[in-house]
């Protein structure tokens, strides 16, 4: 069980992220319809978020990963296919322990994924779309951000 919560039209939930940087690079997974993304996800009841970090690269592209700083905490919230997302995210950076999949499997479909220079950031449709600015200019601080992509009103 995990900390996701559905109703109607909105889901809110609590994400572990882990933004895989080498030579000012990020890994990240991108959708069939050209949409970039990090890697990550819900964290279990029981688990901290380090742990889901760990888990959730396993699972996504197949990898041990070191656990770095904890970078930023978001609140990111965002629409996507109709739905309304309101997520509490705790981004760490981590360092790879071997080389990613190119790959990872999400639901029924396929996503590649792929190294992304940090000064590219800026051209990619990016969520959460803070970072294509903040990741390359991180001071070491952890930092607190409110992110609105496209927020679903009423």
């Amino acid at each position: 069980m995990d900390f996701r919560t559905r109703t109607d039209q909105q889901v809110f939930g609590v994400r572990a992220t882990g933004l895989l940087v080498k030579d000012e690079q990020v890994y990240l997974a991108k959708s069939p319809e050209g949409k970039y993304y990090t890697l990550g996800g819900a964290i279990q009841i029981g688990e901290t978020t380090e742990e889901a970090v760990k888990r959730e690269l396993k699972e996504e592209i197949g990898i041990d990963v070191e656990v770095g700083p904890l970078a930023f905490v978001v609140e990111n919230q965002f629409e996507l296919d109709g739905t309304a997302f309101h997520q509490i995210e705790f981004c760490y950076l981590v360092s790879p322990l071997s080389d990613p999949a190119s790959y990872l499997e999400e639901g029924q479909s396929t996503r590649q994924c792929e190294w992304v220079a940090f000064a590219d950031l800026e051209k990619l449709n990016l969520n959460p779309a803070f970072l294509k600015t903040e990741l390359a200019a991180w001071d070491g601080q952890l930092k607190h951000v409110i992110n609105k992509d496209n927020p679903a009103g009423p």
